[in-house]
């Protein structure tokens, strides 16, 4: 085995947490500790630590990590100290980047934060109770597939601690700026950190095999996503079905069908740069130019994401349709679709009375 857990023994002295230098199992999970006995750790407290990746080497591993990963994790949180209980080891950042209150994992359950949860995705966020609101706010749709836990200050001990230690401003002062760089959410290498590379189920930075420019997976994701297409030469690689539905790719024709799956490569790497800029409104990523065809409507997303938030896809590969209707829209495909038809025959009629017309005038020439 690469890891054990802890087995509590009478007088035998109980190992504690890296992190939270705690044994509070029942709010941070199962102590891991590594064969050497030299790194313990709870598994909570490793999956929300900003900076931690998965590990899919042969090498120890604790609970899915890199037991050298978790080291450095464990040894850049001896600089953080938490907004709540003002001791080190607080790792785990609040995912708004701007903010910087960092916690340790019960310590953020117990200053209210908001934990969101959900393994199948790789989702392992935490919003500070001041941000709380506000993700609740931008985020309304999300919040039937989160698991979400609150847990209120068990004791008026608890609760007295939870007014003393109260964030203050001067919290970040005494830090340098090279300190506040590696605050929470990770070195400026980890500036795109997001909860899938917090999840143990996605690929470390180590990882050098080819990601989508738009989903930033690779080809273990092909056949939901269809082929991965590579480009060397601008070191760019895409899904087929991402740049399909994508708004601003260009599908080239039968004759010329050869640069990059069927794409025009230009228009693939201007939607890639495109993207960075456009946050999924299911998972909040960049990477989303999937537009709902409503052009009132604001949701974008990557094309899996269309897929788990329900959204109505459209392809129509003979006359080269390929849309996206969100689910609160997913209705207005069927009367989209007659206005094209009704359009077509219009744009019809109108040659063949421009035909017409010019061979009147031919003939009475």
């Amino acid at each position: 085995m690469s890891s054990s857990v802890e087995q509590k023994k009478g007088p035998t002295r109980q190992r504690k947490c890296g992190f939270c230098k705690s044994n509070r199992d029942k709010e941070c999970g199962q102590l891991l500790i590594s064969e050497n006995q030299k790194v313990a750790a709870h598994h909570k407290c490793m999956l929300f630590s900003s900076a931690l990746v998965s590990s899919h080497s042969d090498n120890e591993s604790l609970g899915g990590f890199s037991i050298e990963d978790v080291q450095k994790e464990i040894k850049r949180g001896t600089k953080l100290m938490c907004s709540l209980c003002h001791c080190p080891g607080a790792t785990i950042g609040c995912d708004v980047k701007t903010c910087h209150r960092t916690y340790h994992y019960h310590c953020a359950l117990h200053d209210k934060a908001q934990i969101r949860e959900k393994p199948s995705q790789g989702i392992y966020m935490v919003y500070c109770r001041k941000h709380k609101k506000t993700a609740h706010n931008s985020e309304a749709d999300l919040e039937e597939s989160f698991n979400e836990h609150e847990l209120e200050p068990a004791s008026p001990k608890s609760k007295k601690k939870s007014r003393k230690g109260r964030p203050r401003k001067t919290n970040f002062k005494g830090l340098s700026e090279d300190t506040r760089s590696t605050s929470s959410h990770g070195t400026d290498e980890m500036e795109s950190s997001s909860y899938r590379d917090r999840s143990p189920h996605r690929s470390s930075p180590s990882d050098t095999r080819p990601k989508c420019g738009f989903c930033h997976v690779g080809e273990e994701e092909n056949e939901a996503r269809g082929k991965l297409h590579i480009f060397n030469a601008k070191k760019a690689a895409a899904h087929y079905k991402c740049m399909l539905f994508s708004s601003g790719t260009v599908q080239l024709t039968t004759t010329s069908r050869a640069e990059f799956g069927d794409f025009d490569i230009k228009t693939v790497l201007q939607e890639i740069k495109r993207g960075k800029r456009l946050k999924c409104t299911l998972c909040s990523q960049p990477g989303a130019t999937i537009g709902c065809e409503i052009k009132a409507c604001v949701k974008t997303y990557h094309y899996h994401c269309g897929v788990q938030d329900k959204a109505k896809y459209i392809e129509n590969m003979s006359r080269g349709i390929y849309k996206l209707y969100c689910k609160n829209h997913s209705g207005n495909d069927e009367r989209d679709e007659e206005d094209e038809e009704r359009e077509s025959k219009s744009r019809g009629k109108v040659e063949i009375d421009q035909q017409q017309l010019t061979q009147q005038q031919l003939n009475g020439n």
